[in-house]
């Protein structure tokens, strides 16, 4: 019979699955960016023809790829320094909850901004653009995870710092 999961443990498999998911969703959207490069919807030897538009920019496409790579992978390195680091329960509440609202929020926003006229950088009309729903909706979700991300790390780097000076 397995040994139950601590807090720590089940909280390193959250991120590590989300992390993953979140990644393989940057990974795709790499076929975006491609599209985009070559303004058609083609991958080699296939080609489909359509008259239909890809949407997005090139720029947007690169973002979305990389940032959900990279947020897929903060999100996993987090799990995997979760148990090492010995946080408190409460402090692990936040971090897991924090870096899996860091990753899912940042994908929506890359998604959104790229489909927004103003990059989803305001809720309101910029020099890029008018606002838009995608803009509107991609700004409030990104702008949400900020502090978030920023607690989720703090901890981590205290709880690190904790165990540090114990040990």
């Amino acid at each position: 019979m397995s040994q139950p999961l601590t807090p720590a443990e089940r909280g390193r498999l959250i991120l590590l699955a989300h992390g993953a998911a979140v990644g393989v969703i940057g990974l795709v959207s790499g076929f975006g960016l491609v599209f985009a490069i070559l303004d058609a919807w083609h991958v080699w030897p296939l080609t489909l023809e359509t008259d239909l538009p890809v949407p997005g920019s090139e720029h947007g496409w690169r973002v979305a790829h990389v940032a959900g790579v990279l947020n897929g992978m903060l999100m996993m390195l987090g799990g995997l320094a979760l148990v090492p680091v010995d946080a408190g329960p409460s402090a692990q509440r936040w971090i897991v909850g924090g870096l899996v609202w860091t990753g899912w929020g940042n994908t929506l926003f890359f998604h959104l901004a790229n489909l927004s006229s103003n990059r989803g950088l305001s809720a309101g009309s910029t020099r890029l653009g008018e606002a838009d729903l995608a803009g509107i909706v991609g700004y409030l979700v990104g702008a949400s995870t900020i502090p978030f991300t920023i607690v989720a790390l703090a901890l981590l780097g205290l709880a690190a710092a904790r165990r540090l000076r114990t040990r």
